[in-house]
This record gives structure tokens, sequence and C-alpha cells, in this order.
């Protein structure tokens, strides 16, 4: 092997951990789908398609290199944006405001449980609202905060076997 392919190799391998943008955007190439949804809009208008791709080509980009939170999982990543492109199929600012609301949901969903939540009851309800929402992490702490409101109330928690 060449110094300089076992060179490129080791560059990859350092710089494979810092890229923010490691999981592929599913659902198509992002530059062809900027390129076709500037073209709807604005193909009568070269001005404005030009703006609009240059827009959202530096939305893109700056979704590319802003650092990820750590505690988030690759097949998360994946699953989330699966979800937010299936959600917005044709329009990158969309899809990325989309992303970045899942994140922050994700990053809700990391806070310690209530203190007027058991242990038992907060992994409970994390399971239940994982196993029903795997691919949104809105929905599913939408889902843990109702748990836990039915948890005050007094009514408990269904178990996983019993849903």
């Amino acid at each position: 092997m060449r110094t300089e392919s076992r060179f490129t190799i080791f560059l990859s391998l350092i710089a494979l951990p810092w890229c923010s943008y490691a999981a592929p955007y599913p659902l198509g190439d992002p530059e062809r789908l900027i390129e076709e949804k500037c073209d709807a809009d604005w193909g009568h208008n070269p001005r404005m398609r030009a703006a609009c791709i240059e827009q959202q080509e530096k939305i893109l980009e700056k979704s590319r290199v802003t650092a990820l939170d750590p505690r988030l999982k690759t097949e998360d990543l994946s699953l989330m944006r699966e979800t937010c492109a299936k959600e917005w199929p044709d329009d990158i600012r969309k899809r990325v405001q989309c992303e970045e609301h899942q994140i922050r949901w994700f990053q809700k969903l990391q806070a310690p449980p209530p203190k007027d939540i058991t242990l038992l009851d907060y992994s409970i309800a994390m399971a239940n609202c994982a196993k029903e929402w795997p691919d949104d992490f809105r929905l599913r702490a939408r889902c843990v905060e109702n748990e836990f409101a039915t948890r005050r109330t007094g009514q408990g928690f269904e178990l996983l076997n019993e849903r």
C-alpha cells in the first residue's frame, strides 16, 4: 500500500467521528432537491432562482458543520432524518428546521426524571413511548409528558406487554 493511500485512510478515520453529518441524507441528493425546488418556485425568474439556491445551500452547509449532540446515536439520527425527509421531501430549509426541532425534543428526553415520578414509572413511560414513537422525538416527548400526567392523576401506566 502506498504511503499516500495510508495517509488518506488515516485522515478519513480521524475525520469520521468529527463529521457532524455522517448519516446520509435520506430520499435523495440535497443539492439536486435544492435545484428542483428553486426551479419549481422561481424557474421564471433567474435572479430569484439563484437567491433561492444560495439561501437553501447556506442552510444545508450550516447544518453540515453544526455539531450534533454526542448522545444522539447514528441510528436515531438516521430515523430522525428519514422522518423529516418524508415530511419535507422537496424543501431542504424545512427539512433542516425539522431536524433541529427533533434534536431539541431528543435533548428534552435526556433530562433527568421529574422528582414526582418514580424511576420505575419513568422507565416504563420512556419504554412505552419509544416503542410507540421510534422515529419522532417530538411525538415521543409528548407521549412521555402525557404518561407522566396520567401517573400524577393516579391512573398508573400500562406495562409494555399489556399494550
